[in-house]
């Protein structure tokens, strides 16, 4: 029983278990930069159907799997919470061992590498609970050429990345993320060759041309032309978007049109106005903040310098300490 301790104390204190801690945490960073993630835990059984199913275009017939391994909402999954018990662990027997490695006067190396590893994984366990306290992400941010990448519910603006790998905007703990593209539509309303005004809402100005993208969280968008008396109903579905006319007067139905993105630039007649809609391909970024990111990195960093700095004294003395064929112990 004792010797299996042994083995078990030597395995937790080796620069082994450190690289082992270390691989995990960047598979875990690689699998959160490489696939969309979900903003709502599974327990949010409707608003976790409508991302499942905004994914599954995407990922395909993997989506579901992805999903059941937590891979999908991996910052607080189960697995996230499994390496960060491991990297305690480690905290807890490298510091108990940089005591006895004191008080036996073991290299100064050594010690120094067991204190950088216990340093290491509190700033990580610290910089992943900044970021589940105070961090948020927006999955879905449409942004149009040259614009800057506004979060409407956040009250902030950044700047676009610079190149299809690019995660800095410029803002601390702010980085965006292209998740693909989306398609962005302007509209344009003439009647007698004239220009209407289109009015996207009660509170804004009439625009001579309106621009409209599509969330998983807003599918439909609505204007209304004053001078044409029309109200105008624009649905995201699967793979094109569904274009209703209105008169505003009695709510008649007048036109109803599904768009195909294959349509390109199309023109649509309704009551004697001309609807010109122009289709684009948009970026969609997802939008994290994350206030513990480089506190986790240095850690991390630190995590790996303490495992290279390490030695393996605990194996040396298991050896030492291992009965011989006659019972005795190893002199």
């Amino acid at each position: 029983m004792r010797r299996d301790m042994d083995r078990l104390w030597t395995g937790l204190t080796s620069r082994a278990m450190v690289a082992v801690v270390v691989v995990l945490l960047l598979t875990v960073q690689i699998v959160a930069f490489s696939l969309p993630q979900i903003p709502v835990p599974a327990s949010e059984a409707a608003g976790y159907g409508r991302w499942l199913a905004e994914l599954q275009p995407r990922l395909g017939d993997q989506t579901r799997l992805l999903a059941s391994l937590g891979l999908l909402t991996i910052r607080g999954s189960w697995i996230t919470r499994l390496c960060l018990a491991l990297v305690a662990l480690v905290v807890a027997v490298n510091a108990d061992a940089v005591r006895a490695a004191w008080q036996a006067g073991a290299p100064a190396r050594d010690q120094i590498g067991r204190l950088l590893v216990g340093v290491g994984g509190i700033l990580i366990i610290a910089g992943w609970g900044a970021q589940m306290l105070w961090g948020w992400r927006d999955p879905e941010v449409i942004t149009w050429p040259g614009d800057q990448i506004t979060v409407a519910e956040r009250g902030i603006e950044i700047a676009q990345p610079r190149g299809p790998a690019a995660l800095w905007t410029g803002r601390y703990g702010i980085y965006a993320l292209r998740r693909g593209r989306s398609t962005g539509l302007e509209l344009q309303v003439t009647e007698d060759e004239s220009v209407l005004g289109l009015l996207p809402s009660v509170d804004e100005a009439p625009q001579e041309t309106l621009r409209v993208t599509f969330t998983t969280r807003d599918p439909e968008a609505f204007f209304a032309v004053p001078e044409a008396g029309l109200i105008f109903r624009l649905n995201q579905l699967d793979d094109a978007v569904q274009i209703q006319a209105y008169r505003s007067a009695r709510g008649d139905l007048l036109v109803e049109h599904q768009l195909q993105v294959a349509d390109g630039d199309f023109k649509l007649a309704v009551n004697g106005a001309e609807v010109a809609i122009g289709q684009t391909l948009l970026p969609r970024y997802e939008v994290i903040y994350n206030p513990g990111a480089w506190v986790e990195v240095l850690g991390v960093v630190l995590l790996a310098a303490g495992g290279i700095a390490i030695g393996e004294p605990a194996a040396a003395e298991e050896d030492e300490a291992a009965p011989n064929d006659d019972g005795t112990e190893s002199e």
